[in-house]
């Protein structure tokens, strides 16, 4: 994907090549790439078919297990229907794999912040309360 903005650390975006888009053909046609891509994510997200996610694959999770946390290294990603004694919840899950290398858990995104924590430091508070 070719990126047409840049984000500054105060969260604020500027287009790649910020130029006065009245100035001449190129910036016209700058800025017509800007809101042809921004419309194209406006349409996808109210189709619901744009998703954020908490994480990337090859990021770390922490799980407390035995007490301790421990990492693991997320390795992919799946959306459908979770059973409960309720209702049926359509949910993201995330995979993840031990240290081995085998794929040993998964947990959906409703956990992260609960269960499963996207930094160590979360997951030792969690131990502690």
């Amino acid at each position: 994907m070719e990126r047409l903005t840049i984000k500054y650390g105060d969260g604020l975006y500027e287009s790649i090549n910020p130029v006065d888009i009245f100035d001449n053909e190129y910036s016209k046609a700058n800025y017509d790439k800007l809101v042809k891509r921004l419309g194209e994510y406006e349409d996808l997200e109210e189709q619901g078919k744009l998703l954020k996610l908490p994480c990337a694959v090859g990021d770390k999770v922490w799980d407390n297990d035995f007490g301790k946390p421990c990492s693991y290294t997320v390795t992919g990603f799946s959306i459908g229907k979770i059973d409960d004694e309720e209702n049926d919840i359509d949910e993201l899950e995330i995979y993840y794999r031990n240290w081995c290398g085998s794929i040993c858990c998964s947990c959906v995104v409703s956990e992260i912040g609960k269960s499963v924590f996207l930094t160590k430091e979360e997951a030792e508070a969690a131990l502690k309360e």
